[in-house]
């Protein structure tokens, strides 16, 4: 049965997904909008019985994202032909998509409509979602350029009459010798470019043949020429002809999590997806991407029967790299091979599939090696691999000191969890027993009180500081990391990682580590840990400034004879604030319940000294 952490890491995205038995076989295949919600569907539970009964014998499920909705029908049933499962037997869609298919290995080569894609030398276009686009595809085409559609072998159809669809002119009579077998081909050859797009070729082509026709006097040549190029003309004005999709291409993504590297391959052949691959990597922490992306393709493709014409990337290999490169698979393949840098459009859209599906691949690897249940952001990923942690840092404690001049010292302490604030597990602490400002003291005090609870701390206080950290931020340089490390020693704290971030230079510090981390600023680890000590600091001054304002109010009233603590509650209540009192009229502060005249004189003389 499928373990719920499973179900947690699924994507939210459009794609396929495999689910896979004991015996590691793929038992179902289905496609979905939203994988994470489709596969919980099937899991479901009501009155005691699954809504898919065959999830009992689920282990595992696999999955790749796609584009859109209509990519994952399309590899949903090329993987669901190559896996043949057990519980889509019965399911499963076997209706195959039509392609146009050109007979090149025939003298006389036919085209016609097919569902079947076989390796015999044809020329294949599509597929086509609809029957009757491919249709109505074929049938302008035969009006452009009039190839044979009979079923006559090549070699037996000299031996037949021309038939009316030459009288239609849908035909140019090979079967008659109006054309030869050389001219005959050139036809097919312009078909094929025609399908592929390039229909200016095409014209020029035929506009020369038709004046070549016309100089050398055969007049019948040259006027059917003449009427193919008139069609060709049209047919190129108005209408637009399915893309060459026999190019066969792979989309090659990288996506890296912590120490697991992946290579995301996806296959492009005839049109559609019909299967993707991912390769897991070592070494790579050294290596740049164009490094690792031409290592791959030099170390799979060297025993790759399939070699695709052209190889799509995400990001640029640089002119000489890219033609050697090209150079050195081309010769592999036997045929020309193209590097391509996928910028924008359709090929864009692609490479990110790939890259996304790398990503989720490596990922879950890297949450399988750290027995990890539930999905790590990318930025607590990159900080556990700047820092060299034995696993991500999840739970991260930042601290932070604020005085002025010594005075109302205290600290905060916040939380981020899974690379987001935590702000019920934020605390702050005001600072004891200093006379002046002590940064190095102040922290080792917060730490111990951390860490000790406080000797008068109550239970429930313990239960919030249960929870210990993967890792301890401290605001500043090597000394106040030095200070926080000699406290965590006194405690005999171990095993919790703790580095310091100076904010000038941005420099990371660790224990025992003589040189700091530069790392750069867009780095996704350096960012987050400039959150969390932004944040630290952020909540330091709010409290500070709590307690300062608090003192200034308590001094100033707590000085004037007569004025206790419940006569200074009430005259704040009553006013709002010590400006709004010193500024109201003795009449005005006498007018509050259990205020003589006398008192109120007073504290308006003593908070206006000036006399105003």
């Amino acid at each position: 049965m499928i373990e719920p952490e499973q179900l947690a890491v699924l994507p939210h995205e459009p794609g396929v997904y495999l689910m896979r038995g004991a015996s590691g076989k793929v038992d179902y295949i289905g496609k979905a909008i939203d994988i994470q919600k489709r596969v919980r569907s099937h899991c479901a539970q009501k009155g005691g019985t699954y809504a898919s009964p065959f999830v009992e014998n689920i282990e595992e499920v696999d999955y790749v994202i796609t584009g859109n909705a209509r990519e994952a029908l399309i590899l949903e049933d090329s993987l669901i032909k190559e896996h043949l499962p057990l519980y889509n037997i019965k399911l499963k869609d076997d209706k195959r998509y039509p392609y146009l298919k050109i007979t090149m290995a025939e003298e006389f080569p036919r085209a016609y409509l097919t569902r079947t894609v076989e390796r015999d030398g044809s020329r294949y276009f599509g597929p086509y979602t609809h029957v009757t686009a491919a249709r109505r595809t074929l049938a302008a085409l035969h009006e452009i350029l009039p190839m044979r559609t009979c079923k006559y072998p090549s070699e037996d159809l000299l031996k037949v009459r021309p038939c009316v669809e030459y009288e239609m002119g849908r035909c140019c009579a090979p079967c008659g010798s109006i054309v030869n077998a050389e001219e005959y081909r050139e036809l097919c050859e312009d078909m094929i470019e025609f399908l592929k797009g390039d229909t200016r070729t095409v014209i020029e082509t035929l506009t020369e043949r038709m004046h070549r026709f016309s100089d050398s006097l055969l007049f019948e040549k040259a006027a059917m020429y003449r009427d193919i190029l008139n069609a060709a003309q049209t047919f190129a004005e108005k209408q637009t002809i399915a893309k060459d999709t026999h190019f066969s291409e792979d989309y090659l993504g990288y996506g890296r999590a912590g120490t697991s590297a992946c290579m995301h391959v996806l296959k492009r052949r005839n049109g559609k997806i019909v299967a993707t691959t991912h390769h897991f990597l070592d070494a790579t922490d050294q290596s740049g991407l164009v490094d690792i992306y031409v290592a791959f393709i030099e170390q799979y493709y060297s025993d790759q029967p399939d070699i695709p014409r052209k190889l799509v990337l995400p990001i640029s290999l640089g002119k000489a790299l890219r033609e050697a490169a090209e150079c050195w698979i081309s010769d592999l393949a036997g045929f020309k091979v193209q590097l391509h840098h996928a910028q924008r459009g359709a090929e864009a859209n692609t490479a990110a599939m790939a890259q996304r599906n790398s990503m989720h691949k490596a990922e879950q690897r890297h949450r399988k090696l750290h027995g990890l249940s539930q999905r790590v952001e990318s930025s607590v990923i990159s900080l556990q691999e700047a820092l060299g942690l034995d696993r991500p840092p999840l739970r991260i404690e930042g601290f932070d000191i604020s005085n002025t001049q010594g005075t109302e010292i205290v600290a905060s302490m916040v939380v981020f969890q899974d690379g987001r604030p935590l702000k019920s597990d934020y605390r702050r602490f005001k600072i004891q027993g200093l006379d002046a400002p002590d940064d190095f003291a102040s922290m080792r005090q917060v730490l111990m009180r951390r860490w000790s609870h406080g000797e008068n701390s109550d239970i429930d206080e313990k239960r919030r500081f249960a929870s210990p950290p993967d890792l301890i931020l401290i605001d500043g340089g090597k000394g106040q990391l030095t200070a926080a490390s000699d406290s965590l020693k006194e405690m005999n704290v171990k095993n919790i990682p703790l580095c310091s971030l100076a904010k000038r230079e941005e420099e990371i510090f660790l224990p025992d580590e003589e040189d700091p981390i530069k790392l750069p600023l867009r780095h996704e680890g350096l960012q987050l840990l400039q959150r969390i000590r932004d944040e630290a600091h952020r909540f330091a001054i709010t409290y500070h400034r709590l307690r300062r304002g608090k003192a200034m109010r308590h001094s100033r009233l707590a000085e004037i004879e007569g004025v206790g603590p419940a006569t200074e509650r009430k005259l704040l209540k009553h006013f709002g604030s010590l400006k709004r009192l010193a500024a109201a009229p003795a009449d005005e502060i006498a007018h509050i319940p259990g205020m003589s005249k006398k008192l109120a004189e007073r504290i308006h003389a003593e908070l206006n000294p000036s006399g105003e």
